[in-house]
């Protein structure tokens, strides 16, 4: 079986599609944009184990407001969000009201951050969504379900929210904080487009999977490869060859691997739309270029999971990646999901002797 979803027809898509509103009843005036959601997604941990893999943790569901105002001088943002948090048994655990306001200079890169959050015992978030069928299968369990909210419905989900991060402590004062420049983003954008260009011309790896993340699997014969991102390098990617043939290791290994490449893929084709998205692969292609998006944070898929999970700023680094229409409570939860998914992937191959004991090792260049 061959795992192929990334083609030239998606290429030649991302190229020339047109942009359309997103889900979640996005609101403009003059130069900010609000997005009102409610949805429910799969959680995996904070950090990653001893080998270095993010474990599933449970579930959570949401509702949450996302504001950007960008005049070209200065971007704010501001966060507002509910979380109830669930475990892999669907058992609730806790709740969470989590309120994070950030603005930054587009011409100093000077910032200022304010967050603001509070633990409760008890469910809080409005929702629909149907719980998750926890289970072992990749391809039929569900992972992220985004209501399309009524406009009655969109409104109590709203008075619900700033309702709650209304009485969150008013003590809290902003505080100096690490931002961006214009240029900088400008600057990481040439170079992510240097590079798309470079491995356009220079690759010679199979398109498959998503963004040469892939595996390839022929059932009768048991033959296999399995190519992820390097950490060592940017646009490199570890490829392994070898068979699952009479081989218990390598083939319980692929069976994992493909739980991990398959998510991947989900998140970053279908949940995070990136084909009508063009903007999204700025982002996936920082990731790839190992670039430092933030300073302090490492590059990579772990460096994009650290970055959402404890900087305020990161939804003004989201946006500035990709746009303020596209930069959503639920698309940050979606892209820092997919990163743990690749970087999984990813260390399987970096341990490859432990997983691939009896197959070919090679670096080639990538997406």
């Amino acid at each position: 079986m061959i795992k192929k979803t990334l083609s030239t027809f998606l290429a030649a898509t991302l190229l020339f599609v047109s942009l359309t509103a997103p889900a979640s009843h996005a609101k403009t005036s003059d130069n900010t944009v609000v997005n009102v959601e409610s949805y429910t997604i799969e959680t995996l941990s904070d950090t990653q184990n001893e080998e270095g893999f993010y474990e599933p943790t449970g579930y959570k569901n949401v509702n949450a407001i996302t504001e950007i105002t960008d005049n070209g001088l200065e971007i704010e943002t501001k966060l507002s969000v509910i979380e109830d948090y669930y475990d892999t048994n669907a058992t609730y655990k806790e709740s969470s009201v989590v309120y994070e306001e950030f603005k930054n200079n587009w011409n100093t890169g000077e910032a200022t951050e304010l967050k603001q959050t509070e633990t409760f015992l008890t469910p809080l978030v409005e929702t629909k969504a149907v719980q998750f069928k926890l289970n072992s299968d990749p391809q039929e369990k569900t992972q992220f379900i985004q209501e399309s909210l009524t406009a009655k419905e969109e409104v109590n989900v709203r008075k619900k929210v700033e309702s709650l991060t209304s009485n969150l402590s008013s003590n809290a004062t902003p505080t100096s904080s690490q931002g961006i420049t214009k240029a900088q983003i400008t600057e990481l954008k040439s170079y992510i487009s240097e590079v798309e260009e470079a491995m356009a011309l220079a690759s010679t790896t199979e398109r498959a999977g998503a963004y040469d993340n892939y595996y390839n699997h022929t059932l009768d014969t048991g033959a296999f490869v399995v190519q992820s991102l390097s950490p060592g390098a940017p646009n490199k990617y570890l490829k392994y060859t070898g068979t699952t043939k009479n081989n218990s290791t390598q083939a319980s290994s692929l069976v994992l691997y493909k739980g991990y490449i398959n998510n991947y893929e989900k998140y970053v084709i279908q949940y995070m739309d990136t084909a009508l998205w063009p903007e999204t692969v700025g982002w996936i292609s920082a990731l790839a270029g190992l670039v430092i998006m933030v300073v302090g944070f490492a590059s990579g898929p772990a460096g994009w999971v650290a970055i959402v999970s404890n900087y305020v700023g990161a939804l003004t680094t989201f946006a500035g990646l990709t746009s303020s229409a596209y930069a959503t409570k639920s698309r940050m939860d979606l892209s820092r999901t997919a990163a743990q998914y690749q970087n999984n992937a990813m260390e399987m191959n970096v341990r490859g002797g432990k997983y691939w004991p009896n197959s070919s090792f090679s670096i080639v260049n990538g997406y």
